[in-house]
């Protein structure tokens, strides 16, 4: 079984990577290696790439698309880094802005995650090359500001079609680009990000603004495992809502919880964290205990974001997935059913001798 420690491995790692950072920038440069440093594209990274998550059930790739450059780049997560992969020209609605109506052929403005795939004969050639991934728009964001249309997608187009046309709202780049970018896509997981003009940080920025979003989501586990609702709750908007709960009645709820458990062990994943404007996603695999219940799943939080108060949650939702350490305790719990019923097997009848063991 899963031992829970007092802090998550990568909130432990958090804290000596802020140190060590520190350290490096407090430390002076000598005369001689006061040269300036020119920073290429591929050591930029998109401020909205925040945090992406090392764990195995998300995707490793990220989507970028700029639509002042016109381009859809591929970002990996390396481990503690982050990597351009590759970058192409891309299409993007014929009329500029984001997206708010249906049929106003604007590309939306957000934070999007692939969701299926599509091929032919599904799909028509002429009109969309030989591929297409679908997008959740309108998402969360979306939806709450009444945001209307569908059937926003990333897909190709053939090759006597022109990359400037503009399309009704989908990004669209070529049939051999989108070959390439398939092995990239895990349907459900993979995002895309699609922004007015994308926003770039140097390696020192963008640690700083990624170790104080995993602090804040740090705090706010701890504040949730301790009970401490009255913290916990400043986490969350006002204007948060579930398909159950609002605001108060998730309060009330919290409260009622605490009344209930002797104790709580919530612990997480690094987090996927991304960013467009106001908007902030966070993804993470959380294992939650109690002395009542216990459970297993995806955590998807949507939360609205400022420089002043950081981020505010307005949406959580939970998915369950099969739990490996559950899974484990019952396969163990059958092996031990099944030795003991060979054991019985081989027992000797009654009033019947038993055989001598060799030795």
């Amino acid at each position: 079984m899963t031992k829970f420690s007092g802090k998550p491995s990568w909130a432990l790692n958090l804290k000596l990577s802020t140190l060590l950072f520190a350290l490096a920038i407090a430390t002076p440069l000598s005369a001689g290696s006061q040269t300036e440093t020119k920073t290429d594209s591929s050591t930029k990274y998109p401020a909205g790439l925040i945090s992406l998550s090392k764990d195995n059930g998300f995707s490793a790739y990220s989507f970028v698309v700029d639509k002042t450059k016109r381009t859809l780049s591929v970002y990996e997560n390396t481990g503690d880094d982050i990597k351009l992969v590759e970058e192409h020209p891309a299409d993007i609605g014929k009329n500029a802005g984001p997206k708010t109506r249906e049929n106003d052929h604007k590309t939306p403005v957000g934070i999007y995650f692939l969701e299926s795939e599509l091929g032919q004969p599904a799909i028509p050639f002429e009109t969309y090359g030989n591929l297409a991934f679908t997008t959740d728009y309108p998402n969360i964001f979306d939806r709450r500001d009444f945001k209307t249309g569908y059937g926003i997608w990333l897909h190709a187009v053939p090759d006597t079609v022109p990359l400037t046309r503009g399309s009704r709202g989908c990004v669209v780049v070529r049939n051999d680009v989108i070959k390439l970018l398939k092995k990239y896509v895990t349907t459900g997981h993979t995002p895309i990000l699609i922004y007015d003009e994308v926003e770039y940080l140097d390696s020192a920025n963008h640690k700083t603004q990624k170790n104080k979003f995993l602090t804040d989501f740090e705090n706010w586990r701890q504040a949730w495992q301790q009970q401490d609702v009255d913290t916990y709750i400043k986490y969350y908007d006002e204007t948060f809502k579930n398909d159950q709960m609002n605001y108060k009645q998730w309060y009330r709820h919290k409260k009622k919880l605490k009344n209930l458990y002797s104790f709580i062990k919530v612990d997480l994943t690094q987090p996927l964290i991304l960013k467009n404007q106001d908007q902030v996603v966070i993804r993470t695999v959380q294992r939650y205990e109690s002395n009542l219940h216990r459970d297993y799943g995806i955590k998807t939080i949507h939360a609205r974001w400022s420089p002043e108060v950081g981020f505010k949650i307005i949406r959580e939702d939970w998915k369950p997935l099969m739990d490996p350490v559950a899974a484990s305790e019952k396969s163990a719990v059958e092996t031990s059913a099944r030795e003991a019923a060979n054991v019985k097997k081989i027992e000797p009848l009654t009033g019947q001798a038993a055989l001598p063991s060799s030795n």
